[in-house]
């Protein structure tokens, strides 16, 4: 017989991401395929809604890329296209990506109930 100790199913790094796939960059002019894992949020303070991620390695984008330390790039989902920066590569050579506002992916506009609580208290 096997005894329930009530423990949780391991969860996985990536269950809160808000996209995870296929995706382009655009960068200098040029479209490269590309997967992201992004996952979005909004600012309390200012009310904006950021979004951030990884992009998945890469030879083609870390060659556009060079040097550069920042770069401003398009990225496109079958979602939608936005801007956002690329950062520095991590270890393992995988960018990372932020934006803010309207993010390259669906966002559910539903109140969750604890916010309409507090938005007439």
């Amino acid at each position: 017989m096997t005894e329930d100790l009530g423990r949780a199913t391991p969860r996985s790094p990536h269950d809160d991401s808000d996209y995870r796939g296929d995706a382009a960059i655009v960068i200098k002019g040029v479209e490269i395929p590309v997967t992201v894992e992004m996952k979005g949020y909004r600012e309390p303070i200012d009310g904006i809604y950021r979004w951030i991620g990884r992009v998945g390695k890469n030879e083609r984008l870390t060659a556009a890329v060079g040097d550069a330390k920042r770069i401003r790039v398009i990225v496109r989902t079958p979602h939608s296209a936005q801007e956002a920066y690329l950062g520095d590569p991590d270890f393992w050579d995988r960018f990372r990506i932020n934006g803010k506002s309207t993010p390259p992916f669906a966002v559910s506009t539903d109140i969750d109930a604890d916010e309409s609580d507090t938005a007439t208290a």
